[in-house]
């Protein structure tokens, strides 16, 4: 993939992308990453699954990053909280470009050079990365990531500074928080999309939909077992297991939504899969009120 085309890729989290922009100005990528004060270890965090509509922005997983301390091993923290001590901040660890998050921790903030949110950068198997103090490294797949804005909070209601975003929790393990553009999901238009939507997936978000950054290329096809809604392809959803029939994942398996004012049929209709509504009554976001999802009522 052209690097140009994965730098016009995030110009919702920038200004506007022109063909006569540098890719390479709003960050160095040969930059130096931080020295690494800890190792990359953390305490695990409790994974929530749901039966119909899942909040991805409740968590009951963080922890506090002054405990963590008095111990002498790497920081655990939260994303949404920034919970670290002064001049860090809380960020992933992702070892491998195809594994998933491993923990989180608290790495050098880089308040002194760090990239600002939307610019290119690279990041270390032990969470540490090229960004400022408002994001961390989000890969595209290739090698090289974005830096995606972190939600401010409160925990209940997260908020992102740049109109047309919205909060996603991004990991159901760790609590890892980003602003993201907003998207359809009955009408897949991520930023991805001019470039094979290969990147991206149209997740549910603190209200709404937003368009996450896979972290890989490999998008899983419908009905394959996952963890992570970004482990599915473009406008598709990691559903729970009793969603899809003959589904094999602890966690669930990639589903797709469908339309509940003109549902088409759904894959596995046969087995019993309907379009059913994604949101309880009441609870949809003005025009995502016809927006469902397939599974067995």
């Amino acid at each position: 993939m052209p690097r140009f085309a994965l730098f016009c890729m995030i110009s919702l989290l920038t200004p506007a992308c022109s063909s006569s922009a540098d890719p390479t100005s709003a960050s160095d990528t040969s930059a130096t990453l931080p020295a690494s004060s800890s190792s990359s270890s953390g305490a695990a965090a409790s994974t929530t699954t749901g039966t119909s509509h899942v909040d991805p922005t409740s968590s009951s997983s963080s922890s506090g990053a002054s405990t963590a301390s008095e111990t002498g091993e790497p920081l655990a923290c939260d994303t949404l909280l920034q919970d670290c001590p002064a001049g860090f901040k809380c960020s992933g660890v992702k070892p491998t470009l195809e594994g998933p998050f491993t923990a989180t921790i608290c790495v050098p903030d880089n308040a002194d050079g760090g990239s600002p949110p939307g610019s290119i950068c690279i990041n270390a198997s032990d969470g540490r990365d090229t960004c400022g103090p408002e994001s961390m490294c989000m890969q595209f797949g290739s090698g090289e990531g974005a830096c995606v804005p972190f939600c401010a909070g409160p925990q209940g209601a997260p908020t992102c500074a740049e109109p047309g975003q919205v909060c996603a929790r991004i990991d159901t393990q760790w609590p890892l928080y980003q602003c993201v553009p907003a998207c359809d999901p009955l009408a897949y238009d991520c930023p991805d999309v001019a470039v094979g939507s290969v990147a991206m997936v149209c997740a549910p978000a603190s209200v709404g939909f937003g368009c996450m950054l896979r972290g890989h290329l490999g998008g899983l096809p419908f009905a394959a077992p996952c963890s992570n809604h970004r482990d599915c392809t473009a406008a598709a959803l990691c559903a729970p297991p009793g969603h899809v029939p003959g589904c094999a994942g602890q966690g669930g398996c990639c589903d797709v939504y469908c339309d509940t004012s003109d549902p088409a049929p759904c894959p596995l209709a046969a087995e019993g899969q309907s379009c059913v509504p994604y949101y309880g009554p009441g609870e949809a976001p003005v025009g995502r009120e016809n927006v469902g999802v397939c599974a067995v009522p």
